[in-house]
């Protein structure tokens, strides 16, 4: 299995994390980890590899991505250079690399990925993904607004993507997608994202969402809906505002999910250590905080950051 990530010094903490929880969950299965990066220091390359090899059948690969595209585009808002950094790496991985998992550092990994993994892709399919459920709950439609996508069309989150690395190439894909990241990168809201969606969106291949990219967040279920055989999920300003009835199946979708990702500035458990909690992001916090624990406890050698 080969799976990509990206970090800098200042999102060491939830790496450490993510890459923590995926090895714990694929103890047998021998993983390539490629580290696309620019802006780490020595001591927190050497931490991540500590963590890696603390595993059997699990080694990290360096991917300098090199500093020419951060003199080019400037980061926006949250978002660091190291968003780009996805891409940025297709053009160094090696030959024998077909396929890679992406997967952002702000998740949790709960179960083993190799289904997901293991998904087939044909030759005209970049890239599997999850719809971004997140836009619907959060009611933050204006995204699909703002690159003109109809808002019954399925907007992706890039957080998890199974790369087909074989159509990338071929397709000579990553100098279009680069050229359109230094064109617009500032002109959308979510920027890498974004100009994913409007290059590929009719091209993807979807999985459930509730299983590979659920966010922390309450999840109820509209009754009136379901008695009509239909899936929908209630938006806050739906759950608060309307006298309705929902079934809440958080603890379902928590139990069954196999990548949890605490996505958008307000739902990292890491950044309220000594703080009040959003009421939806308590649900999940003990799941992040018991893995940091348990990671510091199978590695003794590794230095506690906080």
């Amino acid at each position: 299995m080969n799976i990509l990530f990206s970090t800098n010094s200042a999102f060491i903490i939830p790496t450490s994390v993510m890459l923590y929880s995926a090895c714990v969950c694929h103890p047998d299965t021998p993983i390539d980890f490629y580290l696309a990066y620019h802006n780490l220091t020595a001591k927190d390359i050497d931490r991540l590899n500590t963590i890696v090899t603390s595993f059997p059948e699990k080694r990290m690969i360096l991917l300098d991505v090199g500093d020419e595209f951060e003199k080019t585009v400037k980061a926006k808002e949250q978002y660091s250079h190291e968003t780009y950094y996805r891409i940025l790496a297709v053009n160094l991985l090696p030959d024998s690399v077909h396929r890679i998992l992406y997967l952002d550092g702000d998740m949790l990994i709960r179960k083993n990925l190799q289904e997901l993994y293991d998904t087939v892709l044909d030759a005209t399919c970049p890239f599997v993904v999850c719809e971004d459920i997140h836009l619907d709950i959060r009611d933050y439609q204006y995204i699909k607004d703002g690159i003109h996508m109809p808002r019954t069309s399925r907007y992706f989150n890039a957080g998890m993507l199974l790369m087909n690395i074989d159509y990338l190439r071929q397709m000579r894909s990553t100098g279009y997608i680069i050229d359109a990241f230094v064109r617009e990168a500032g002109i959308y809201t979510c920027p890498d994202q974004d100009i994913l969606n409007i290059l590929y969106a009719d091209k993807v291949k979807f999985v459930p969402w509730t299983l590979y990219n659920l966010p922390p967040m309450h999840w109820n279920l509209d009754v009136n809906e379901l008695l009509l055989g239909r899936i929908k999920y209630a938006s806050y300003p739906e759950l608060f505002n309307q006298p309705k009835e929902y079934i809440n199946v958080t603890e379902q979708l928590k139990k069954h999910a196999y990548i949890i990702h605490y996505l958008g500035n307000l739902l990292k458990p890491w950044k309220y250590r000594n703080g009040v909690f959003y009421e939806d992001l308590a649900l999940y916090s003990d799941l992040w905080f018991d893995c940091e624990k348990e990671m510091y406890q199978q590695i003794p050698t590794l230095e506690h950051l906080i």
